[in-house]
């Protein structure tokens, strides 16, 4: 019998690293994708259709099963994609009972990896989750004089109202002036402010890496292309100038 200590060394990290890495690239089962779709609800579904816009633009699905398995088939969607979406959605039941994951891992996978959804579509579900109807019918109002009486059902939601202002390029992740308007007017201050930290945080990120490259390279001088090359050279491949 061996004891403990002849017991073969055991690295559980890169054991879980493999188990991350193989929930990360396995495609989604026809069976996985059919049970989640027929766990949520019409507003769920709607919100993962839109929360998907930018990675199937050339998609026009039927439903959210069918767009879960075009991509799946592109081996766009992995079971962490999938976790995400459901987690947007907060169905976390479904989380635990489909994927076998729970609302801190996915929390954790989020932070430390790119994610599927873009930061502007998230925020854009999490406004509509705070509307009531009468906020949304408001800001179907206001949006006439910029978009015409038809374009959007007064009964139609907010994320309805966002791709309908999508399509005439009056809303985008750079240009979400318009929104900040509407919300200020019907004095929803706080979503106003969600829609400013949004910016700032976007405009932080481009300041960062500017940054974060100016300080990576010796100052250069502007009289001297070819000296510009060759201390640019040097500092970041050891090639004497």
């Amino acid at each position: 019998m061996m004891s403990a200590a002849s017991w073969p060394f055991v690295d559980w990290s890169g054991v879980l690293l493999l188990h991350f890495l193989g929930m990360t690239l396995r495609r989604m089962s026809a069976e996985v994708i059919y049970q989640v779709e027929e766990a949520l609800d019409e507003d769920e579904k709607e919100t993962i259709l839109f929360l998907c816009r930018d990675i199937a633009a050339d998609v026009v699905p039927l439903n959210v099963r069918d767009l879960l398995d075009i991509l799946s088939e592109r081996g766009k969607l992995s079971a962490m994609g999938l976790a995400e979406l459901l987690y947007r959605v907060r169905r976390f039941d479904l989380l635990k009972r489909i994927l076998k994951m729970d609302k801190r891992a996915v929390e954790t996978h989020l932070l430390r990896h790119p994610q599927l959804v873009s930061d502007y579509r998230v925020l854009m579900t999490e406004i509509g989750e705070d509307l009531d109807k009468s906020d949304v019918s408001s800001l179907i109002f206001l949006m006439r004089d910029h978009m015409g009486r038809s374009k959007v059902a007064k009964d139609k939601s907010f994320l309805d109202l966002v791709i309908e202002l999508e399509k005439l390029n009056l809303i985008a992740p750079d240009r979400l002036d318009l929104l900040e308007k509407c919300l200020k007017n019907i004095h929803r201050i706080d979503l106003k402010t969600k829609v400013q930290k949004y910016k700032q945080s976007a405009q932080g990120g481009e300041t960062s890496y500017i940054s974060t490259l100016q300080a990576s390279l010796p100052n250069l001088s502007l009289k001297d292309p070819s000296y510009n090359l060759r201390v640019s050279l040097e500092h970041m491949y050891g090639i004497p100038a």
